[in-house]
């Protein structure tokens, strides 16, 4: 039993994460802050963004065991114009994050689209849907993408699987009423413990189809806990990081129900 399972760690993940041992988790099943799109984050520039989540996935890259995944949600962000003579920019921030995410080794799996009710969306449609001028065209954005990465093994997926116990990988197996394909229909949450909450659907089916029962799940941005309670839902173990101290409370409060968790460190 490693000292980090069921662990919330209070601190920037690009440090916190300095301090977990190398190849212990399992699975990492995250969503990083949108970049200035939230009270909560704020970095200087784009490029600075973009370093931090490069910081981070290094860590995670370490503190993965061979052969395991990776699951991450992001989304494209609307950047606001300066003013009306400038035009507003939309960030590409996964095909950003997936460049440096190949260049760190990682081996890409799969892309999952999470979309969501069009009336979750901000209308962009308002200006065309009176006008009809193309050119101007632009759709109400009503997605998101999990993208699948691998760390890499001298083995074959096969492998993993054999090295698993019997009993493991039979309590482990998915039941029916799985996604069967990669455009997966979940509404967004929305409580008070966060101002972006992360479904708990979407990360109950993350664990339950990238992880066996007792595996380590790392979230290096835990935010109110979501990733957390779907691994105590599923039998997993969580290693949670999170920066802002009241989130990590809130995650405590949610897991109460959960005993005994072993570490709440700050």
């Amino acid at each position: 039993m490693s000292i980090f399972e069921d662990t919330l760690l209070i601190g920037d993940s690009q440090e916190v994460l300095k301090e977990v041992d190398d190849g212990i988790v399992h699975l990492t099943c995250t969503s990083p802050p949108y970049y200035n799109a939230r009270a909560y984050s704020t970095w200087p520039t784009y490029d600075e963004y973009l370093e931090f989540l490069h910081n981070v996935f290094t860590e995670v890259y370490r503190v993965t065991a061979d052969g395991r995944m990776c699951a991450v949600n992001l989304s494209p962000v609307i950047q606001a114009r300066e003013s009306r003579a400038h035009e507003s920019k939309r960030l590409a921030i996964p095909f950003h994050f997936f460049s440096i995410m190949e260049q760190m080794g990682w081996k890409y799996i799969d892309d999952i689209v999470w979309v969501k009710p069009e009336g979750a969306a901000i209308n962009r449609n308002g200006g065309f849907y009176q006008h009809r001028k193309p050119v101007a065209y632009k759709p109400n954005i009503v997605s998101e993408v999990i993208l699948i990465f691998q760390k890499p093994g001298n083995f074959l997926i096969d492998k993993i699987l054999k090295s698993q116990k019997n009993e493991i990988v039979e309590k482990s197996k998915v039941a029916d009423g799985y996604e069967r394909s990669n455009v997966w229909n979940i509404h967004p949450e929305t409580n008070s413990d966060h101002p972006a909450p992360y479904p708990k659907e979407l990360s109950d089916k993350l664990i339950q189809y990238y992880s066996f029962v007792d595996d380590l799940v790392l979230d290096p941005f835990m935010g109110s806990g979501t990733t957390a309670i779907s691994c105590k839902d599923y039998n997993r173990h969580f290693l949670g990081i999170e920066l802002h101290e009241e989130y990590v409370q809130k995650s405590i409060n949610r897991l109460k129900k959960f005993q005994p968790l072993n570490n709440f460190l700050t």
